[in-house]
């Protein structure tokens, strides 16, 4: 009966999306069908593999994992954490084991740099082999000593990991390259600079659109780049460099300081130089979004003035950390860092809750 019902919601769930969203939605839902019938014989002789690598599992165990790319953060974070596991031998297998790591075929990688670097250090293999015989795999008792769990969970980095480890690196051309870039920018090698990742909503609304989810929550991360020149002036005056990050933003970063690069809207930005530049900071201002992963790969202080205050970094000494102004609308004032907690505003994950 359960069956029954939950299939009746379904078939009326695409019905209602089809009367949505109209033509191409209902193309959307054929290709996916038509995925969804080629997988069966694909799934069918993925069996063998599966069987083999169970029947090999007493002598060595092969793990089967995808890496999170779509976002991010988590290309960073995930597979940072996995490599310093298995460097430092903790939460490893006790018999031999070999990981094998893949890109799903559908994923879009929004940092081909990353990906580059990633396998520097992974053993990584075809996503149109892998990804099915993982699927199979876990269909079959037994499943969960052949994946790698710190590549499917966030966790933070409580034992200092990260400043254990040295992680990503860049080639000798790629550090001759990004030297290039910088002079180009009116840089000299010994200058210092800071980079600015100031979140916005651009780039998620650019990157998934609107129509499959509504990112409006999010908004309270949200600052305006204006609030930012000032600090950015002084940096100056203090021998910085000023980089204001991103791939797609709201607006430009409004300055005739020759020192403040509005680098989000440079011709010279890449995928490269983002990289680059958030590995050789000084330190890095940020509001609190993915790109705050990469200078915490590479040790690098952090102004984090990211909310809610439950989400902020608090397991490094390189991290200073900056609170928001929270105002009570109804009384017009700011709130203390305790009533801050009383009024559940360390824990709010959402717009309407700080709206509240």
């Amino acid at each position: 009966m359960e069956i029954i019902i939950k299939t009746r919601a379904f078939i009326k769930k695409q019905i209602l999306d089809i009367k949505t969203y109209g033509i191409r939605e209902l193309l959307r839902k054929i290709l996916l069908l038509i995925e969804v019938l080629v997988r069966i014989p694909i799934d069918t002789i993925s069996i063998v593999p599966c069987l083999i690598i169970r029947l090999i599992s007493p002598w060595i165990v092969i793990r089967i994992q995808k890496m999170p790319c779509t976002n991010f953060g988590d290309f960073l974070e995930y597979p940072a954490t996995y490599y310093c596991k298995k460097e430092l031998k903790i939460d490893q297998p006790t018999k031999k084991f070999l990981d094998l790591v893949y890109i799903h075929y559908k994923d879009k990688v929004y940092n081909r740099q990353i990906a580059k670097m990633w396998k520097r250090k992974f053993n990584f293999f075809s996503g149109y082999i892998l990804d099915p015989i993982s699927r199979v795999n876990k269909l079959i008792p037994g499943w969960k000593i052949h994946i790698i769990k710190s590549l499917q969970i966030r966790e933070r980095d409580i034992n200092n990991l990260f400043d254990k480890c040295k992680i990503l690196d860049f080639t000798n051309e790629e550090k001759i390259y990004g030297r290039k870039i910088l002079n180009k920018f009116g840089l000299k090698d010994k200058n210092k600079f800071v980079i600015l990742n100031v979140r916005d909503k651009a780039y998620q609304l650019k990157k998934i659109s609107a129509r499959y989810r509504n990112w409006s929550y999010h908004d309270y991360r949200h600052i305006d780049i204006d609030k930012f020149v000032l600090a950015a002036e002084e940096l100056t005056k203090r021998g910085y460099y000023i980089f204001r990050m991103g791939v797609i933003v709201e607006k430009p970063f409004k300055s005739k300081n020759p020192k403040i690069i509005d680098y989000a809207n440079s011709n010279l930005r890449s995928d490269f130089m983002d990289i680059y530049l958030g590995a050789k900071c000084s330190f890095c201002i940020s509001t609190g979004s993915g790109f705050q992963c990469l200078p915490q790969l590479f040790r690098k202080p952090i102004i984090d003035l990211s909310v809610p205050l439950g989400d902020k970094l608090t397991h490094s000494e390189k991290y200073l950390l900056m609170i928001k102004h929270h105002v009570l609308k109804k009384e017009k004032r700011r709130l203390s860092l305790s009533e801050i907690f009383s009024y559940g505003g360390s824990s709010a994950f959402e717009t309407k809750i700080f709206e509240q």
